[in-house]
């Protein structure tokens, strides 16, 4: 076992070509691409206590948010005690002072609270406190409480995996995304970073390195933020379930994402749910239950565990949300490779089939990890996006009959614009590209997300909007 400064060192040398996917060796003739020229990489910043009292190191970042509470998360630099302070009022006067918890470093000085007491669909400015004093200058960061529960209004949010190895790669799509900030809330759907370990200080380094880029920070102080793992953020790659230390990497993790739960008693994961605007979200852990990928179908064969099967089985049973939405780190479509719901092939018609004998609709998929984006619709019945990267290197489109869009180059995100209110439920998708903006936008009827009709291909390959053509001295 190599030490953890053995670990950072060897990171160091680590190309970017080691993000690439394998390739998709069921499609016919793939087009290759060049592979980029080596990228020599610098270590991972190691997190150490800051001498001195105590300041803010990271955040603060906002986590889960319904009509009366706000989950809020910050990060100090030394040992201290942490609070929030909460108000309609820009200025924070009036403002109440909620307690969080003690900074100390077995956690990296990390601390989370729920606060509540909040009234629905209405904005509240807050700032971070460390010993008491405000850790933030003015403007301080807000939020907007959910509407009232059942209420059924438009919601748009984001989408995205695999952030890249080193801070610097998802930048300029954070940046851009922090920027804009034209959606309601954001889902991060694995390989949140690169680890590749259950080392628990090495886990922090890295989760640190993200917290770290400024349009990351900007956006998440202001956009409910609610993540899954995949493999690089959960352990090595291609993790599952027989990882050694998966305890250690899912310890971590809860310190570091204020989601509204962390599996179930009795069952852990990063697995939860939660709803907003009658769309329904259930969040799914791909690797802390799973069977490894080349175990013989046995009929026992899982990704999720029975018991988080038998928990998503009865949440959509029981949803009466327009949009039911189910977010894994692993793809869902049929011809993907290995590390996917491909050799899960028993398990994944198990959960279509649920949802076709009792009529489920409104169902959308979601995945990660492949480094593209794409839309599906698998068997001709089900709907999927995967959406990615917005850091690393990006993989290669194959040939694919149930895929009706998709985009490869550059950092890509997406967004869904749902909107359960209208007279006839309405779904918008939108592909996003750093630095080449909407790609694409393109409605959905309820009969092309339930599987009633095919959905037509769109152009390829999907190019940004041209700019303006410029006014030249002397011409109209």
């Amino acid at each position: 076992m190599p030490s953890r400064r053995q670990f950072l060192l060897a990171t160091s040398s680590a190309t970017a070509a080691m993000a690439q996917p394998a390739s998709d060796k069921s499609a016919a003739d793939p087009v290759k691409k060049a592979k980029p020229a080596a990228e020599v990489l610098d270590p991972v910043p190691v997190i150490a206590p800051v001498p001195g009292p105590a300041y803010l190191h990271a955040g603060p970042m906002l986590g889960h948010v319904t009509g009366t509470t706000a989950r809020l998360w910050a990060k100090g630099s030394n040992a201290g005690e942490l609070a929030f302070k909460i108000s309609k009022q820009a200025d924070l006067s009036d403002a109440r002072v909620v307690q969080a918890a003690a900074l100390v470093e077995t956690s990296s000085f990390t601390g989370q609270v729920e606060i509540s007491g909040l009234e629905p669909a209405t904005r509240y400015h807050y700032a971070p406190l460390i010993d008491g004093a405000v850790a933030l200058s003015r403007p301080y960061p807000s939020f907007v409480t959910t509407p009232a529960a059942d209420t059924q209004s438009r919601l748009r949010f984001a989408f995205g995996s695999c952030v890249g190895r080193r801070g610097m790669h998802a930048a300029a799509a954070f940046g851009e995304m922090a920027a804009r900030r034209n959606f309601d809330l954001l889902l991060m759907l694995g390989d949140n970073h690169y680890g590749d370990s259950t080392d628990p200080a090495v886990l922090r380094d890295y989760y640190f390195m993200l917290r770290s880029v400024d349009g990351f920070a900007k956006l998440t102080r202001e956009t409910p933020t609610y993540a899954i793992w995949d493999d690089h953020d959960y352990g090595p790659n291609n993790s599952d379930g027989g990882t050694a230390g998966k305890e250690d990497s899912l310890r971590v993790f809860k310190e570091w994402w204020a989601n509204p739960a962390y599996g179930e008693e009795g069952n852990p994961g990063c697995y939860h749910r939660f709803s907003r605007n009658s769309v329904d979200f259930f969040m799914l852990d791909s690797r802390y239950h799973r069977t490894p990928n080349k175990t013989p179908e046995d009929g026992a064969k899982t990704m999720l565990g029975a018991r988080r099967l038998q928990w998503l089985k009865q949440g959509l049973s029981e949803s009466k949300a327009a949009f039911k939405i189910i977010a894994c780190g692993s793809e869902w479509q049929t011809l993907t490779q290995a590390d996917c719901w491909s050799s899960f092939a028993r398990e994944r018609q198990d959960i279509f089939d649920h949802i076709t004998s009792n009529k489920i609709g409104g169902v959308i998929l979601l995945s990660g990890d492949r480094h593209f984006t794409a839309g599906y619709q698998i068997q001709g019945r089900h709907l999927e996006f995967t959406s990615g990267p917005l850091g690393s290197g990006n993989g290669t489109l194959q040939e694919n009959p149930e895929r009706f869009t998709g985009a490869d180059e550059g950092k890509l995100w997406m967004i869904l614009d749902l909107d359960p209110a209208a007279p006839t439920p309405s779904c918008h998708y939108e592909i996003w590209q750093a630095g080449g903006g909407l790609l694409e936008r393109r409605a959905l009827s309820l009969d092309e997300i339930n599987g009633a009709k095919k959905i037509t291909r769109s152009p390829t390959p999907l190019l940004p909007e041209r700019m303006e053509s410029k006014v030249r001295p002397g011409k109209a």
